[in-house]
C-alpha cells in the first residue's frame, strides 16, 4: 500500500497545516489538563476518610478550594468550570452515579421492606419539601421566585443511601430492623426525590405552576419510570442473549449495561425529564438474569476449580460465588465510576461561587436551613416501628443529603433556576448534613455497639 508524505507528518503538524488553511481544528490538550487537575484535587479531597467523613464530602471540598484559587487569581479554574468537555464529563459522573445506585437497588427489596420503610419515606419527603419551599424559601431568601423555591424544597428532600448504609456496615447493624427499615426508605426516597426533581425540573421551563400542571408532570415522571422499567424488562433479554452470542468477555458486559444507560438518559430528555433519572431507570430494570449468557469474573472460575478439587469448603466458597458473581456487573460500573464521579462532584464544588462564601450571612442561612433539614428526616423516623431510640435512629440516618442532594443542587444551578447565594447555601447544607449523620447514627445506635 503506498503512502504519501501527509501520512508521516505528526498531527500536530497537519493541525498546523489545517490552520494555515483556514480549516477548523480541535485541540483537547487543555481539556485533558484540566481533567487531570479535577481528578487529583478529588484524590487529594479523599484524606477526609482518614476522618470517617465518605470520599464525596473531600471531592466536594477540593472543588471548593479550586474555585477559591480561581477567585484569588488562577485564571484556569473558571475556564474549567466553563469548559463544555468538563462539564459533559461531569454530567457523565453524574448519569453513571444514578446508574450505580439504580443497580445497587431491588424492586424486589423495595416491596418487602413493608408499610412503615413506605411511611418513613414518603414523611421524609413531604415534610423536608414543605418545609423548603413553603416556610424557609420565603424567610431565608424573599426574592427568591416560585422555581427557585421548589429547587430549595427538592434538594431538601434527598438521602444519601450510600453514605447511610456504609455507616451501618462499619457499626455491624446492617441486618437490624432499623437498619432495614432505613435502607428500605432511603431506596423509596430516592425514587420520590428524583420523581420531585423531574416534575421541578420540568417546572422550570413550563410557565405557571399549577395544581394541573403538576399532576400532568407528575404522571409524566411515573409513567415513564413505570414504562422504561416494563419495556426495558421486554428488551434487555434478548438484547443481552444477542451481545453475548458475539461476545461473552467483561467488555461486552459493560457496554450492555453502559449502554442502557446512556439509551435511557436519553430517553429521558426526550420525555422532557433529566438523564439521570432514566439511568436510575436502566439501573433498576436491569438483573443479573440479563448477565447470566456473559462469562463469570476470573475468581468465580478460579473458586470452582479450587472447589472441584476440595469439595469440604462447597457452603463458604459458594458463598464467596455468588455474591462475586452477582455483584460483578455492579463492580464494573463502579470501577469506570472511579474516573468521572469524582469529576462531577469535584466539578460541582468548582461552582461555588467563592466571593459568596466570604459572607458571614450565608453560614447563619447555612446552619438554619441544614437544622430544618435535619428535623425533616427525624420527624420522618417517627414513622418507624420500634421504641423511642430506633425511631430517632431511622430518622438521623435519613439525615445525610450527600451525593444525591449534590446532583439536586447541580441540576438547579445548570437550569438556572437558583442564583450562586441560594446554590452556595444548598452546598453547605449538604455538607452539613453529610458531616453530622454518622456521629449521630453511632450515638443512636444499639447501646452495646457504641
Amino acid at each position: 500500500m503506498s503512502m504519501n508524505a501527509a501520512d508521516l507528518l505528526p498531527t500536530f503538524l497537519l493541525a498546523a497545516e489545517k490552520a494555515d488553511a483556514g480549516e477548523p481544528t480541535t485541540h483537547f490538550g487543555l481539556a485533558f489538563l484540566m481533567l487531570a487537575i479535577v481528578l487529583v484535587a478529588g484524590k487529594l479531597g479523599n484524606i477526609v476518610e482518614r476522618y470517617g467523613q465518605p470520599a464525596v464530602v473531600g471531592e466536594l471540598f477540593a472543588g471548593i478550594v479550586l474555585s477559591g484559587l480561581g477567585y484569588f487569581g488562577w485564571h484556569l479554574i473558571p475556564e474549567i468550570t466553563h469548559n463544555q468537555v468538563m462539564a459533559f464529563l461531569a454530567a457523565l459522573g453524574a448519569v453513571l452515579l444514578l446508574f450505580a445506585i439504580g443497580l445497587e437497588t431491588r424492586i424486589v427489596e423495595m416491596r418487602q421492606v413493608g408499610v412503615s420503610a413506605t411511611l418513613v419515606a414518603v414523611v421524609g419527603v413531604v415534610v423536608p419539601f414543605v418545609l423548603g419551599t413553603v416556610i424557609l424559601a420565603p424567610l431565608l431568601f424573599p426574592d427568591s421566585n416560585a422555581n427557585a423555591r421548589l429547587f430549595l424544597g427538592a434538594a431538601m428532600v434527598a438521602t444519601s443511601v450510600g453514605i447511610t448504609a456504609s455507616v451501618f456496615r462499619a457499626l455491624g447493624i446492617q441486618q437490624r430492623r432499623a437498619a432495614k427499615t432505613v435502607l428500605g426508605a432511603a431506596v423509596i426516597d430516592d425514587v420520590l426525590g428524583l420523581i420531585v426533581l423531574a416534575v421541578v425540573s420540568a417546572l422550570v421551563g413550563g410557565g405557571q405552576v399549577s395544581a394541573g400542571m403538576i399532576a400532568l408532570l407528575a404522571a409524566k415522571s411515573f409513567g415513564f419510570l413505570g414504562g422504561a422499567l416494563i419495556i426495558g424488562k421486554f428488551l434487555a433479554e434478548p438484547i443481552s442473549k444477542f451481545l453475548s452470542s458475539i461476545h461473552t468477555g467483561a467488555g461486552m458486559k459493560a457496554t450492555l449495561a453502559v449502554g442502557f444507560a446512556f439509551v435511557f438518559a436519553w430517553l429521558a430528555e426526550v420525555f422532557g425529564l433529566e438523564p439521570i433519572i432514566g439511568a436510575f431507570a436502566a439501573g433498576l430494570l436491569l438483573e443479573e438474569v440479563h448477565f447470566r449468557s456473559f462469562q463469570v469474573p476470573a475468581m468465580v472460575r478460579e473458586l470452582r476449580a479450587v472447589l472441584a478439587d476440595d469439595p469440604q469448603e462447597k457452603s463458604a466458597a459458594s458463598r464467596i460465588i455468588r455474591k462475586h458473581q452477582e455483584k460483578h456487573v455492579e463492580d464494573l460500573i463502579n470501577n469506570i465510576g472511579l474516573i468521572f464521579i469524582p469529576v462531577f462532584f469535584v466539578y460541582t464544588g468548582m461552582q461555588i461561587n467563592f466571593g459568596s462564601l466570604l459572607e458571614p450571612k450565608l453560614y447563619l442561612v447555612a446552619a438554619v436551613l441544614s437544622l430544618a433539614a435535619i428535623a425533616g428526616k427525624v420527624v420522618a423516623g417517627a414513622a418507624a416501628k420500634g421504641d423511642r431510640r430506633e425511631k430517632l435512629l431511622v430518622g438521623v440516618a435519613m439525615v445525610p443529603r450527600g451525593e444525591v442532594g449534590l446532583i439536586f443542587a447541580a441540576t438547579g444551578k445548570s437550569l438556572g433556576a437558583i442564583n450562586d447565594v441560594m446554590f452556595s447555601t444548598i452546598i453547605l447544607m449538604v455538607v452539613i448534613t453529610t458531616f453530622v449523620a454518622p456521629p449521630l447514627i453511632k450515638h443512636f445506635s444499639p447501646v452495646e455497639l457504641r
